[in-house]
């Protein structure tokens, strides 16, 4: 299975921080203008607070839709390490655990670790045999959602918060966060899609928060609309992107996962396992609160 970041993986480091501005209204306009969504009370489609003792498995599928969570899932080399296991998600005292070992499963997969994704298809084989059909799950067109998390330290650590569509294409993705433990202060935040022409492209943005991300809780936002995304770390807008051609028109799942490797650096004898990303809530809205 092709990593979605994969086309964007050698060239981020390179990626200097962008923020667009949206264009004003034009003045030639004299109709009344319609009512703007920050008007409109925001509506919360969806809210996992993680309390209790285990994971809502109504709401949450341990890996990705396409695999059978029984005996895991994984991307495999050159880029991801990790082998993505059920027994390494859990819920306890008001978080989200999602535990990255040094568990060596095969020659391509010397870690294991969580995810979790908000629905599912049908399960059928080779991935599962017998077939089996996933709970509904949740998906959603347009909205902001935000995480507030705390990652653990170390290189080779790769958490992220991101959209993938429902219908099973690659691309288009939203990459609401990624972090890597190499670039401790780094926030990334990405777009990624497909010209006419097949092409792959994407736009990316380093966002330096000035302050290592698994030294504490920190809450990381986007919101996607029909005409432009925005990227939010703690409530502050970091990047914009505006060529609405390109903006993903339909349904995706949200996705929270701790991967091992990336491409700044793999763990190496200082990477201490096992390491554990903390979660306490995943809210969606129809728009930004």
């Amino acid at each position: 299975m092709l990593d979605p970041r994969s086309s964007f993986l050698v060239s981020i480091a390179a990626v200097v921080i962008v923020v667009s501005t949206a264009s004003a209204q034009s003045t030639q306009d004299v109709s009344p203008p319609p009512q703007s969504q920050s008007s409109v009370a925001p509506k919360l489609l969806f809210d996992d607070e993680f309390d209790g003792d285990q994971l809502n498995l109504k709401s949450w599928y341990r890996c990705f839709e396409w695999a059978n969570e029984d005996t895991g899932c994984g991307y495999g080399p050159p880029y991801n390490l990790e082998w993505y296991l059920e027994e390494n998600v859990s819920v306890s005292g008001g978080f989200l655990n999602l535990t990255a070992e040094r568990h060596r499963v095969s020659k391509d997969f010397p870690y294991t670790s969580g995810i979790i994704e908000s629905g599912g298809v049908n399960c059928g084989p080779p991935a599962c045999n017998p077939p089996r059909k996933l709970p509904p799950g949740f998906a959603f067109q347009y909205g902001y959602m935000e995480m507030r998390a705390k990652f653990p330290p170390g290189h080779g650590m790769w958490p992220a918060f991101w959209l993938l569509p429902t219908d099973g294409s690659w691309p288009p993705e939203i990459d609401a966060m990624e972090w890597q433990g190499g670039t401790p202060t780094i926030d990334y935040a990405t777009i990624h899609w497909r010209d006419h022409h097949g092409s792959l492209h994407h736009d990316g943005t380093a966002y330096d928060t000035g302050l290592r991300l698994s030294a504490g809780y920190h809450t990381f936002g986007l919101d996607w609309q029909p005409d432009k995304v925005v990227w939010y770390f703690d409530n502050t807008p970091i990047k914009t992107f505006t060529k609405a051609a390109v903006i993903p028109h339909k349904p995706m799942y949200v996705i929270v996962e701790l991967a091992v490797g990336g491409w700044i650096s793999f763990p190496n004898k200082h990477t201490h396992f096992p390491a554990t990303m903390l979660v306490d809530y995943v809210r969606v809205w129809d728009h930004k609160p």
